[in-house]
């Protein structure tokens, strides 16, 4: 599948490159960060382009499949986060479900390990788009090889996503493994409550 060429042709309806932009992986990088944080009908690589939206799953997932077309090897990865939510944050509604959540958000963020040409690796993190960082959220504008970028969230285990594996179904498992169903059902909660706030 030639994701860049759709990359290209998405980017170029949406008047944010020229038709015959020349896609490198800072570019590349750029478009898929700068996509609003919001849930797609799938985490198709695909989708994500038509639908032009995604969580940290289905940029992630996209961008490794981008890269390895530029000839840059990725390592999807896979964290368990923890966070703990401000009791004065809480609509009334759903306080017994925030505290049946321990009183916190918990998720499974992904993002990726690059190699570099030298054969160093690189985090890379597409999460937030540049509109997010006015909302406190980690944003990172630039893609440089061989710089590390700062992951959007604080890990608390993190996995490599074993590439014979589908990684969504790496994440699923990851989440029914660590935390409660009362902690999945608030983190449902937030994660729209973030795709709304965030936009611009």
């Amino acid at each position: 599948m030639d994701l860049l060429n759709l990359l290209r042709s998405a980017a170029a309806e949406r008047g944010l490159i020229n038709s015959d932009q020349d896609m490198d992986a800072a570019l590349v990088f750029s478009l898929v960060r700068d996509m609003p944080y919001k849930r797609a009908s799938d985490r198709k690589p695909e989708t994500i382009i038509a639908e032009w939206r995604g969580t940290c799953s289905g940029k992630h997932y996209l961008l490794h499949m981008l890269f390895e077309e530029l000839g840059l090897t990725s390592r999807i990865i896979a964290c368990t986060s923890i966070t703990p939510i401000d009791p004065g944050e809480i609509r009334a509604e759903l306080q017994k479900l925030y505290d049946a959540a321990n009183r916190r958000f918990v998720d499974v963020h992904n993002y990726l390990l690059v190699t570099t040409p030298d054969g160093e690796e690189m985090v890379v993190d597409a999460t937030w788009p540049l509109s997010a960082e006015k909302h406190g959220m980690v944003v990172n504008k630039a893609f440089i090889l061989g710089h590390n970028q700062e992951i959007a969230t604080k890990p608390v285990q993190t996995w490599v996503v074993p590439p014979d594996s589908d990684a969504q179904t790496f994440k699923d498992q990851l989440l029914s493994e660590h935390f409660t169903s009362a902690e999945l059902q608030f983190r449902e909660v937030v994660i729209e409550a973030l795709s709304e706030s965030t936009q611009e």
